[in-house]
């Protein structure tokens, strides 16, 4: 009778733990549709305001190319239609774009950013053959592409190549941990690389005679860190707006967090679509990560002041690193108990627990070290 109580404890927090794997991963990643793509209309008009892959839900905002903030109101999944409103004109920062070489590339302070991909397979049909190539995405490409403009200003990129595979509703969970480990090395920011998949026509763009896919940038409003991660993603705008006018085509705060949850400059940026070939999104990330370091170390204000942004990476990062080790942890436990039924469980439980917490215990202590 005790063993049973004991097993039906455990089948529940089983359950539990999957129910909460599934809670967690909507408010991470609400995903692509996997239907085809959403066009967003103004309410009062019916004149159309954007197109997303994106799952679009009612709270959803979208910041356009000429700064005019939409807030959806309606949404029709089975015709993959939405509705929104304008809600005001947004004032993005003043920068003046001054911006010396030299400065940035003599400067002692490390300059240091981190990319990941959650959606590693996302191709570029023309160029990779397919829209989706598991393990080896065309993205892939587009990321080196972007640490290569990084270079170029002297700033070091660390590039995580983990696939988090499949491509579902979990893959930020998956992806979680990537981004956490990346943010263990100290870098100033982190960005997710995609790309979308609506038609090209809202993505194709010439810079200098140079063919070139657009930027969307998309932000997770729902993780603390919203208000941080926004005001980075407002100043390279501006900056892209001076340098590029529609290069950075807009902004959408989609339903999920992303993992920006970890810290106050995390964004995810899509480098074109599915449609176009890759070399059209690998030119637009040398050239975005100029419009990037600038935002992040250079640049002036309209009142000669420095552009501002030195934050803590690791801010937020606690709590991520402390949810995962718990479900890892859970889980491990409930495998012990089923596997064995019971017997020497006290001595794995000890081994796990001394294995899994110790070496978290131990990162945490010697990064507090370090501060």
């Amino acid at each position: 009778m005790k063993n049973n109580r004991i097993k039906l404890i455990f089948l529940s927090l089983i359950l539990f733990m999957f129910i909460s794997i599934e809670a967690y991963a909507e408010t991470q990643g609400f995903e692509h549709s996997n239907k085809g793509y959403y066009i967003v209309y103004e309410k009062d008009t019916h004149n159309e305001v954007f197109a997303t892959s994106w799952e679009v839900d009612v709270g959803d905002r979208y910041l356009s190319g000429d700064n005019k903030m939409y807030e959806v109101v309606e949404v029709d999944k089975n015709n993959l239609k939405a509705f929104a409103s304008f809600i005001e004109e947004i004032k993005l920062p003043e920068v003046d774009e001054t911006f010396v070489i030299e400065t940035l590339q003599t400067a002692k302070k490390e300059k240091k950013v981190a990319l990941y991909f959650s959606h590693n397979a996302e191709s570029y049909v023309p160029t990779d053959g397919t829209d989706s190539k598991p393990g080896n995405g065309g993205i892939i490409n587009v990321g080196e592409a972007f640490k290569k403009g990084f270079k170029k200003y002297g700033v070091e990129t660390i590039i995580s190549k983990t696939s988090h595979e499949p491509h579902d509703a979990n893959s930020y969970v998956r992806s979680r941990r990537t981004a956490t480990r990346l943010l263990q090395q100290g870098p100033d920011a982190v960005f997710d690389i995609h790309r979308d998949a609506i038609p090209k026509k809202y993505y194709v763009d010439t810079i200098n005679n140079t063919p070139v896919s657009k930027v969307r940038i998309v932000l997770g409003r729902r993780n603390q860190n919203l208000k941080a991660n926004e005001e980075l993603a407002l100043k390279i705008k501006a900056i892209s707006d001076k340098a590029h006018p529609g290069f950075l085509k807009d902004i959408f705060y989609a339903r999920g967090g992303y993992n920006q949850d970890l810290t106050p400059r995390a964004l995810l940026f899509e480098f074109g679509t599915h449609e176009h070939t890759r070399d059209r999104a690998e030119n637009s990330a040398e050239i975005f990560a100029e419009i990037v370091t600038k935002a992040l170390y250079g640049g002036q204000t309209a009142e000669g002041t420095k552009i501002k942004g030195e934050q803590d990476s690791s801010k937020g990062s606690g709590w991520g690193i402390i949810w995962i080790v718990a479900v890892a942890g859970l889980g491990g436990l409930a495998y012990l108990f089923l596997s064995t039924g019971g017997r020497e469980i006290k001595s794995k439980v000890k081994r796990f627990a001394k294995k899994e917490f110790g070496s978290f215990l131990a990162r945490r202590n010697k990064k507090g070290d370090r501060r």
